[in-house]
């Protein structure tokens, strides 16, 4: 039972990295000096999720002739995608939360049956 929790706190971990670095695109977005940051996922060998930081990718194409371009420099960020980004960490953070509590709660009826 403690493996599941350990898993579904790995994913809690990872939404929270995951809303950390949309908030921080959205925020910098004007600064000329931020570089907006993405977060990259991989399984562990625990069974569980490893998430890191690293550059995102820059936009593909920038057209400041554009009716709705932004007037200055070029953006940084895309920002449907990073409200896409803060709704998905929202339900990652979500489901694990539910299957932590779930797993919580068998490993408790568990140890209520053997005592």
């Amino acid at each position: 039972m403690g493996s599941a929790m350990s898993i579904a706190a790995s994913g809690m971990q990872a939404a929270v990295l995951r809303l950390d670095a949309a908030a921080s695109n959205i925020v910098n977005n004007d600064s000329d000096a931020y570089r907006p940051v993405s977060v990259s996922q991989s399984p562990s060998a625990d069974g569980g999720i490893r998430a890191s930081l690293r550059p995102a990718t820059p936009l593909l194409a920038f057209d400041p002739g554009a009716p709705y371009a932004m007037q200055g420099s070029e953006p940084h960020m895309d920002l449907p995608t990073e409200l896409v980004n803060l709704k998905l960490a929202e339900h990652g953070f979500r489901a694990n939360l539910l299957a932590y509590k779930a797993s919580s709660e068998m490993f408790k009826t568990l140890l209520d049956a053997t005592a």
